[in-house]
């Protein structure tokens, strides 16, 4: 029930997360391993046809400022290519289109944003993050990765660029999340119906033990043969929120009723309390990456975006 998201910041990574960019799509794509990093790029495949054929056509606006169709068709093939080569299938393309322009909005108003608060990146720091690269993959290989993704070297300075920028902005941000706090130690039984679910409350109301049945009936396989146990948790560190609520509003040593999610019907037994545990790294990066979707979310408050484009497969 827990799930890691990376952000990437190290130079020596950029390049490989970039030509997977497509795993950023968690609503479109089924694959979720990444491939190594120094995998040789296929031969480049002609852009994909859009609703027009006018590379300067506008197919979206931010606050006024563009996104012209050949920079969604270019974001478009970089996200096929990377799509090709994981040899994911995508149940809505429409979705999937919309997803990728959604992704140069969000970039846009990041920009604006730095723009705002006068955070900028020089080319210094762009080169050294761009030296680093072809220092480890060398030189042709980095000029055909450049080309297999349909980037010039100034397009790709200004990816980099994006990159330093959004660690620039995230700073701040994420220093508010804290390293230690209240948790929770906690452990759940999960069945896929409330007659499965009262079945598992009599047994343990007549005395059974939580993690033998844990074993027998639970369907969440990290943690049924751990006895169901959850590990320590703060605030907002599982993906669950209706059995952390009842996590924290039990006693130590207290059981739940059923409790119903999306997930299916829950029984919470709390283990023990700490008021000030230190988060392990998982977790706060679970948080950190809670805090950067919120904050992303909040730039298009407010914000006059236009798209211009209806997307078709």
């Amino acid at each position: 029930m827990t799930v890691s998201s990376p952000i990437f910041s190290e130079s020596k990574i950029v390049l490989g997360v970039l030509i997977l960019a497509a795993l950023g799509l968690s609503a479109c794509g089924t694959g979720s391993n990444t491939p190594a990093f120094n995998y040789t790029p296929g031969s480049a495949t002609a852009l994909p046809a859009g609703p027009t054929d006018d590379p300067n056509a506008v197919v979206a606006r931010v606050n006024g400022a563009p996104i012209t169709m050949d920079t969604f068709q270019k974001e478009l093939a970089r996200f096929e290519a990377g799509r090709a080569a994981l040899g994911m299938t995508i149940a809505d393309e429409n979705a999937y289109k919309q997803q990728i322009l959604n992704t140069l909005i969000d970039d846009e108003l990041l920009r604006q944003k730095a723009a705002a608060e006068n955070i900028t990146v020089t080319d210094q720091e762009v080169d050294t993050v761009i030296n680093d690269m072809i220092t480890e993959t060398g030189q042709d290989y980095f000029n055909s990765w450049l080309q297999s993704n349909y980037y010039t070297l100034e397009e790709f300075r200004e990816v980099i660029r994006m990159q330093l920028l959004v660690n620039k902005l995230r700073e701040p941000i994420i220093a508010n999340v804290p390293q230690s706090t209240e948790q929770v130690h906690a452990r759940h039984i999960l069945v896929n119906s409330e007659a499965q679910a009262q079945e598992v409350l009599a047994r343990l109301n007549n005395g059974e033990d939580f993690g033998v049945l844990a074993k027998e009936y639970s369907v969440d396989v990290t943690t049924r043969d751990n006895n169901g146990d959850l590990g320590w948790f703060p605030r907002g560190g599982l993906l669950v929120p209706e059995v952390e609520e009842s996590a924290f509003s039990l006693q130590p040593g207290q059981t739940s009723g059923i409790v119903t999610s999306a997930w299916g019907y829950h029984i919470i037994q709390t283990l023990e309390f700490d008021p000030n545990r230190a988060i392990d790294e998982e977790t706060r990066q679970r948080l950190i990456n809670r805090v950067m979707d919120d904050w992303r979310k909040s730039l298009r408050d407010g914000a006059n975006i236009e798209q211009l484009i209806i997307l078709s497969s």
